[in-house]
């Protein structure tokens, strides 16, 4: 498996579009053992350029492996760097690869692990300014490093984290498809992951997973990033389920330095592993590095700051922030009338009488996000998740309609969620879907997301609210917009016990609204 991911990973470096410049072959040092602070080997290798370094040292990237990867993952992008005039070392991190010691999880131990490996090149060779970049495991060990240390200049993250209860536990559901993969695919586990997510999955001692989480979140350390005016690049992708963009686009919102987003189809690292969007994502990332790490000036930081390519298109849009607009469309929900109807969405609130609509656990139905992992991979090559929503079971879920868009619909950006329900017991699950549906039934998934109540109050109107996974897509003329909720979902843990009803009330005073960004 390590060995295919690591193909994979070299195969999509072949399609950076970069112009290399002509000099002779850097040096290249297949095997690095640095002994950490606390004894533990790190193993790493090493490119040396050819070229004598400037007077302000080389311009140097320090590349963090992926989960379950090691230190040859970036061999053709380091060498490309290196070049380009960058002494460039990949390592791997304690636990994965030939490297000493457990995965830790971004703890103190592979924090302090980076600033070692700093110290050890500084110590060696004439270090300039410093970037750090990874993907996945990488990304969110470099954003925490970068913080950790002032000596960081720059950091391209790549299908990283900002918050991993986030990625973990979104809305307090335990993501289980991939808490499981990670579980199983590390070797050396610190046994106080395992307790951690074995917490998570019996839903005991959950103060303790947010403990665990903070100090390994760059949102924890959002101050420390601004003060030392780190360039900080991420990238992620709009069906990654595990990272998904939406604690991203939070942590770039905070950002005062030098920053930028970019939003792609496809899920997890897969658009930054195949050499997405053409190879756009690597590309930027060391225009990234040209200009913040090496000083050249070429325009990067005067560009739009998000760029965010539209689903299914693979069409790349550019923008100067985000949110990428102001403009959004408030779909107040009214009622169906049976199991068999759906109801409406409307622009305007519900004033008819008193009324109700329930659905029931127990059963997933066709709403969904497919097959895990593999439809959401497809979606980077333009293959959608189709659903009939014709064949979504009415007695466990409930669809809403919107009116016909004549014109393209073009959404882009975080939609949400306010609903009214009565739940029968103190916990449920609801999946929610946003789909793009056509004229004959057939839906594509345009954002999904899944919120659980631990303790509800049962038979009691309460409102929920929650953020819908951030997403660009374009509804075409003539097709509607419909919201799906259902109880289950196959990436999901469900709850113990299934058999509870939802009771949507439709009042005056309780309005259940969608509301949509769009351009």
């Amino acid at each position: 498996m390590k060995k295919l991911a690591v193909m994979a990973l070299l195969a999509g470096a072949l399609s950076l579009n970069l112009a290399t410049p002509a000099h002779a072959a850097p040096t290249f040092i297949p095997d690095l053992d640095i002994t950490s602070f606390d004894g533990t080997e790190l193993d790493a290798n090493l490119f040396v350029p050819e070229s004598p370094a400037p007077a302000s040292g080389y311009p140097t990237v320090l590349f963090t492996n992926s989960w379950a990867l090691d230190k040859h993952q970036y061999l053709l992008q380091a060498k490309e760097l290196a070049n380009r005039g960058y002494l460039v070392m990949s390592h791997s991190t304690r636990g994965f690869g030939a490297s000493g010691g457990t995965v830790d999880v971004t703890g103190p131990a592979t924090v302090a692990d980076a600033r070692v490996l700093i110290d050890w090149l500084e110590s060696n060779y004439p270090v300039g300014n410093l970037g750090l970049a990874g993907i996945s495991y990488g990304a969110g060990t470099s954003l925490v490093v970068a913080a950790a240390d002032p000596r960081v200049d720059a950091v391209a993250a790549l299908s990283g984290w900002s918050d991993i209860v986030e990625g973990l536990y979104p809305n307090e559901t335990v993501n289980l498809v991939w808490g499981s993969l990670l579980t199983f695919t590390a070797f050396n586990l610190d046994p106080s992951v395992d307790t951690i997510w074995s917490n998570l999955r019996n839903g005991t001692d959950i103060d303790s997973v947010y403990d665990f989480a903070a100090p390994r979140s760059a949102l924890s350390y959002v101050e420390q990033l601004n003060s030392n005016g780190t360039a900080v690049l991420m990238s992620n992708n709009f069906a990654d389920y595990l990272f998904k963009p939406n604690s991203m686009t939070h942590l770039y919102s905070l950002l005062d330095g030098p920053k930028k987003l970019m939003l792609n189809p496809g899920t997890h690292a897969i658009g930054e592993t195949l050499g997405g969007n053409e190879g756009h994502i690597w590309a930027t990332s060391f225009r990234w590095f040209d200009r913040f790490v090496k000083g050249e000036t070429n325009g990067i930081d005067s560009e739009p700051k998000v760029d965010m390519t539209v689903r299914i298109s693979n069409k790349l849009e550019q923008f100067d922030d985000f949110p990428v607009t102001d403009r959004s469309t408030h779909y107040y929900l009214h009622p169906r009338l049976s199991y068999f109807n759906n109801g409406r969405m409307k622009t305007g609130p519900y004033k008819g009488w008193g009324w109700s609509n329930d659905f029931h656990g127990g059963a997933d139905t066709a709403a969904g996000t497919g097959i895990p992992l593999i439809s959401d991979a497809l979606e980077g090559f333009g293959i959608p998740v189709f659903t009939n929503m014709n064949g979504i079971n009415g007695y466990h879920a409930i669809e809403y309609n919107s009116p016909v868009h004549w014109d393209t619909f073009k959404i882009r950006g975080t939609p949400t969620l306010d609903l009214w329900i009565k739940p029968s017991k103190p916990e449920v699950q609801l999946q929610v879907h946003l789909y793009d549906t056509d004229p004959f039934g057939w839906g594509r998934l345009i954002t999904h997301a899944p919120v659980t109540l631990h303790n509800a109050d049962v038979g009691r109107a309460q409102k929920v609210s929650l953020e819908l996974f951030t997403t660009s897509y374009d509804v075409p003329p003539g097709h509607v917009v419909t919201l799906a909720i259902d109880t289950e979902g196959a990436i999901y843990q469900k709850p113990a016990d299934t058999r509870y009803e939802i009771e949507v009330p439709y009042r005056r005073d309780k309005q259940s609204v969608l509301t949509i960004p769009h351009l």
